[in-house]
């Protein structure tokens, strides 16, 4: 096993590090032209497993740590930039909570002269200046009046149109940053009936710029061509209507992805479904390519391949002429600087599986990443008001205090107690370290088990005689040294929604040191997964929970002196 560990290791440095690969010829011909890329080095021998343990030996930093660091990307004027001229007719109505995630016959390649007042009606409006604070990048117009004839319809009839600063507008639901990655972790967690067995969370470094970047990565069933479109749409959910998994708005990948960074490149790879041939697609949503080139719609590239043989060819959605054209967008606004580039990435897939790639991470006021990679080699935290130094210090020497005192601040901490179960096959890696699952019971004395069956539930909610939550109360490990710690976690379908949930704000010290843990699935989520709508339904649970806790206080604590 150690021998195929390292293996694994060079074969990937070996690729990371290749400065001249050998081109690629996929004829643009037709579909199906015979003249594709081989995937015979593609498809490697080393299983899942020796993957895995690869990773966890050694973190993507780590393995880049040896290479020269790149040359910064110079400047943008002056270079070819990509536009979209009006689309084709559709015939079908295209929803109204729906990006316009247009097929490959829309990009035409257009020019940004150095002069704005030369600029003609096929080229696109002068640049705009990207904002690197997230707060603060909302703030900008398109240009409406090159824009304007991009309007599209359908045999004369309007449509609704997604600005791009709706990308940020509705990323704002999330006011913590660590929410967006659980969304992200969600999604990968959904894929263990698909096979996955892991989810890998690192940094790279952007070879083009020099900046870091963040990859969240798993090898579960990938996305069909279909499927990363509807991933790429705003309001499309193929899970609302699934028993186990959390997903229910089609909002969850958008709103994370633009909450930790501008712009993202997703890279999926299916094996085929019903005996239909294996797929590659790569996806482009880039906030600073519609902002740079002054869009009015949110414009989403694509471009897709088929495996024939042992090769890989083109899909082809229109023509020729459009999928390079969608190449040469995704080439240009992305961190990789060719079609060989791109490709290089799925050489790092075993099988099938989906790789998102986060980059323009945001900044903070004074001009630091607002997630900070350094204080821990093997975490992700994040700075300012959620960090605190005092309740750090406090974590070390109160370990049953440990995740009340860093989940806000630190994503290990956070991940560890972000699911109330966990498949006993299934591995979270973060920079080079597995996650290790953590229940909060475990923190727990004189524990107690109180049931709850909600009453009047809300139309819709199945009326299930079963649907009763399990409350588990007890006093923090760490109570006896007066920690200043209560509250409620509650999980919805397994997930994590409301940590810590402090629902009884006595005077004094009355309640202090009793936490809990309960599974309710008969409330609703918000958004933002961050905590629930506010029902009567929640209203009823609220009260019974602070009556729960004041039951516990008054009736345990007289017996034993804490």
């Amino acid at each position: 096993m150690a021998s195929a560990v390292k293996q694994e290791i060079t074969y990937r440095s070996s690729a990371a590090k290749t400065a001249n690969p050998a081109p690629i010829d996929i004829s643009s011909d037709s579909e199906s032209s015979s003249n594709s890329v081989d995937s015979s080095d593609i498809e490697g021998d080393l299983e899942t497993t020796a993957f895995i343990e690869s990773i966890t030996c050694k973190s993507r930093t780590e393995r880049n740590s040896d290479e020269a660091p790149p040359a910064k990307k110079p400047k943008r004027g002056g270079v070819t930039a990509l536009g979209f001229p009006e689309p084709v007719d559709v015939t079908a109505a295209v929803p109204l909570t729906m990006a316009r995630v247009l097929p490959d016959s829309t990009c035409v390649t257009q020019k940004i002269g150095r002069n704005s007042n030369n600029l003609n009606e096929n080229q696109v409006g002068p640049v705009v200046k990207g904002c690197k604070q997230f707060w603060k990048a909302g703030d900008y117009e398109g240009d409406k009046e090159n824009d304007s004839k991009s309007a599209f319809s359908s045999a004369g009839m309007d449509h609704a149109r997604i600005h791009p600063k709706f990308l940020h507008s509705n990323a704002t639901s999330h006011k913590w940053a660590l929410g967006a990655f659980a969304e992200l972790l969600d999604n990968s967690l959904d894929e263990v009936c698909n096979g996955a067995t892991y989810v890998n969370i690192d940094m790279l470094r952007n070879k083009k710029e020099g900046n870091l970047m963040l990859v969240v990565e798993d090898n579960g069933g990938g996305m069909t061509p279909e499927k990363m479109r509807q991933c790429m749409s705003l309001g499309y959910s193929a899970k609302s209507k699934m028993a186990n998994t959390i997903g229910q708005y089609g909002n969850g990948f958008k709103t994370s992805t633009m909450r930790l960074g501008a712009d993202v490149i997703v890279f999926s790879r299916c094996q085929g479904i019903n005996g239909t041939s294996p797929t590659q697609t790569i996806g482009l949503l880039s906030y600073t390519f519609l902002r740079t080139t002054g869009k009015e719609d949110i414009v989403v590239p694509m471009i897709d391949y088929e495996k024939s043989g042992r090769g890989w060819n083109k899909m082809m959605r229109a023509s020729p002429d459009d999928w390079t054209r969608n190449l040469e967008t995704i080439v240009q606004w992305s961190p990789y600087s060719s079609e060989e580039d791109l490709l290089q990435q799925f050489k790092l897939f075993r099988g099938h599986g989906t790789q998102i790639v986060i980059y323009n991470l945001w900044e903070d006021d004074e001009g630091l990443l607002e997630l900070d990679f350094d204080t821990d080699p093997h975490d992700i935290q994040i700075r300012g008001v959620n960090r605190d130094e005092k309740s750090i210090q406090m974590s070390r020497k109160y370990p049953n205090s440990r995740h009340f005192l860093t989940y806000r601040h630190s994503l290990r901490s956070y991940a560890s107690i972000l699911y109330l179960r966990l498949p006993s096959q299934f591995r979270m890696i973060l920079r080079g370290e597995d996650i290790k699952h953590h229940n909060i019971v475990n923190d727990m004395m004189m524990t107690k088990v109180v049931t709850y069956k909600p009453v009047n539930l809300p139309e819709g909610m199945p009326k299930d005689s079963n649907m009763v939550a399990k409350v588990t109360l007890g006093f923090v490990k760490d109570a006896r040294s007066h920690i200043d710690i209560q509250g409620f976690n509650v999980y919805h379908k397994n997930r994590l929604i409301k940590p810590f949930w402090r629902v009884w704000n006595a005077a004094g010290s009355d309640g202090r040191g009793v936490i809990g843990v309960l599974e309710a699935n008969f409330v609703e989520p918000a958004h933002d997964k961050q905590g629930f709508e506010r029902t009567n339904v929640l209203q009823r649970l609220e009260q019974r929970l602070i009556g729960m806790q004041k039951d516990f206080w008054f009736v345990i604590f007289p017996l034993h002196v804490i």
